[in-house]
């Protein structure tokens, strides 16, 4: 087993800085399509800038991610001045270069390439990037400090497994799920599948709406020794409010 921290083996064949693990899949298709008709593809300058946006229809959403940001590199500066980190679902990979910037070892793993490739271009010093999926076996003897679901815990189907993999490459070390809905119980998670439906049903790529899918907090927290380092209870309401913004997202790490 090896720890990224030691230096990423080659983990397959590179193409426009992007280790190739699979191939893409019809998702990938399916989910640029609709983010150019959500308005959400940026060209390399406004990538480079993130979390910072000036204006713009997703301006305040920006904030939310920027700030549970900064909490995540506050918390791995409490643990230790260098952790090895894979980031799931990294998209674009501003969130991989931020880790990075801050002295991380950075592994991105995402199943879209063109967004990959971006991240590659844009970001070229400091994290790695793969086209893979977390339970690729290409990961199975690497291991990490952190795993990170950051706006990604709600493309993967089953929550047990999905924690139960992250948990084992991430041995002594803990799972982050951050600015992906946590719903209070399966009532609500259902309401949300509905609306999903309804969203991608609207915008035209129904397929869409089987890759998101709706998880419980419970189902998060009881996967093992757990911190809720943020909980969208009253009084963080309150300081929301007061800063404009609404964030009504849970940060949850368990403990491996």
């Amino acid at each position: 087993m090896r720890h990224p921290a030691d230096g990423l083996p080659a983990l397959g064949p590179v193409e426009h800085g992007v280790a190739l693990l699979e191939h893409p899949g019809r998702f990938a298709e399916l989910y640029n399509r609709a983010r150019e008709w959500e308005g959400r593809i940026l060209d390399d300058a406004e990538m480079a800038r993130l979390p910072q946006r000036s204006g713009g229809p997703y301006s305040r959403e920006w904030r939310v991610r920027a700030r549970s940001a900064q909490r995540l590199l506050d918390h791995l500066a409490r643990s230790g001045p260098r952790s090895a980190v894979l980031d799931v679902g990294c998209g674009n990979g501003w969130m991989s270069a931020w880790l990075a910037r801050a002295g991380h070892s950075v592994l991105g793993i995402d199943r879209t390439l063109p967004e990959l490739q971006q991240a590659a271009r844009v970001f070229p010093d400091g994290p790695r990037f793969a086209l893979a999926d977390l339970f690729n076996p290409a990961l199975d003897d690497l291991r990490f400090n952190v795993v990170l679901f950051a706006a990604s815990f709600h493309y993967f189907v089953d929550a047990r497994s999905t924690l139960q993999r992250a948990r084992m490459l991430a041995t002594d070390g803990e799972v982050h799920v951050m600015d992906s809905m946590l719903y209070p119980d399966q009532k609500a998670a259902g309401e949300a599948r509905a609306r999903t439906v309804a969203y991608y049903a609207h915008l035209g790529v129904p397929e869409l709406a089987a890759h998101y899918h709706a998880h419980t907090l419970e189902e998060v927290r009881t996967a093992g020794p757990h911190l809720l380092l943020r909980r969208p209870g009253r009084w963080n309401t309150l300081i929301d409010r007061l800063h404009g913004l609404r964030d009504p997202f849970h940060h949850v790490v368990l403990r491996s």
